[in-house]
């Protein structure tokens, strides 16, 4: 009797390793609450705080050029709309919660403009931003083909000749600004301390927002910014050098490279804790086999190598499809499998979105 007692006992507890293996209950010397937390207080809400100040320097400078255009203001006014769009970058993968209430994203940064409808606008004095089908007649896109699509003297006088020109430029920077304020508002109040407390890997976690967060992001980055320009969802596989992000300002490549680099130090969590962290925990556990941070962080490298390459303007690479081009798409393709598939998987979390166009 004792005997069968001990077998059933021995039977029960590997049962109940097993099933603890399986359900991922994995003892880990890492902290969850603390990787929110960075995420929440040191990378989100400052990022969000830094694109809120520029946007708000912006909307002064527009309303300065608008107001007298000159040269000295137009230059201004491209200093501070330059300083904008890149710190829309290191917000581009935030868009969850009151950044998805408010359609930052849409709002802020559809690209390509529709020059031809935004033209029409203003020649028919109409302005109506407010609807789903104006997203690409105004955000940063339309801001770059208003001020950039012609040589600054011209540009100059076309504001001077037509006063709602000038109007329908405030009203669209006017517009960054109350989806900027709105966010950072959110961010800035109640929202990082309910963010950070929100632990777990189910669909309704702020783990699963940063994971599905940033696939998006990174798939918007390799698939718009360089893969539909360069006809890899065309069926003709023709190239469209317009299409790129600042095509106009010819700042492609500057905010490529600076998206990139914001997802890689949003994986590392900047000098704090991070997915990296998260993994190299998983890994040190033997959880997982492969090292899965060293490996994404070498690719990140990779994809840098193949970004020094490109030269400004990009759209001539995309227009020639060259190598140079072709392979830093490849290198981009590469690591989708492995944070896309691998990191999600490791850390238990589902990706819960269909692929999307917009950016």
């Amino acid at each position: 009797m004792k005997l069968f007692k001990y077998f059933i006992t021995i039977i029960l507890a590997l049962v109940f390793f097993s099933c603890s293996e399986e359900n991922g209950n994995i003892e880990l010397d890492f902290s969850q609450t603390d990787m929110l937390g960075n995420y929440a207080n040191n990378i989100i809400k400052p990022s969000i705080s830094n694109y809120h100040t520029s946007v708000a320097s912006l909307d002064e400078k527009t309303k300065s050029f608008v107001s007298a255009p000159t040269e000295e203001t137009f230059d201004a006014l491209s200093s501070a709309f330059l300083s904008a769009y890149q710190n829309w970058a290191t917000v581009n993968a935030f868009q969850y919660g009151p950044a998805l209430e408010n359609a930052f994203l849409a709002s802020t940064n559809t690209f390509p403009t529709d020059y031809t409808e935004l033209e029409a606008d203003i020649v028919a004095e109409n302005i109506n931003l407010g609807s789903v089908t104006s997203n690409n007649k105004k955000g940063l896109p339309a801001v770059d083909y208003l001020l950039f699509k012609d040589d600054k003297a011209t540009v100059i006088e076309a504001f001077k000749a037509n006063s709602f020109r000038g109007e329908y430029l405030n009203a669209v920077v006017a517009d960054l600004l109350t989806k900027a304020t709105y966010v950072n508002d959110a961010w800035s109040g109640d929202y990082a301390a309910t963010f950070a407390v929100n632990e777990g890997n189910d669909p309704s976690s702020s783990l699963s927002a940063i994971v599905n967060e940033y696939n998006k992001a990174y798939e918007r980055c390799k698939n718009q910014r360089v893969g539909y320009a360069l006809g890899k969802n065309s069926l003709s596989g023709r190239s469209s050098p317009m299409s790129i992000e600042a095509y106009y300002s010819v700042n492609s490549l500057d905010l490529l490279k600076r998206n990139v680099t914001a997802l890689e130090n949003i994986f590392k969590g900047n000098d704090g804790v991070g997915l990296d962290d998260y993994l190299t925990a998983y890994y040190n556990t033997g959880s997982i086999q492969e090292d899965l941070s060293a490996k994404i962080l070498n690719q990140f490298e990779v994809i840098h190598s193949k970004l020094d390459n490109c030269q400004s303007p990009f759209a001539n690479h995309i227009e020639a499809q060259d190598e140079t081009v072709e392979e830093l798409y490849t290198e981009m393709s590469k690591l989708v499998v492995m944070i896309k598939s691998e990191m999600p998987s490791a850390l238990s979390v589902k990706i819960t979105y269909q692929d999307s166009d917009g950016d």
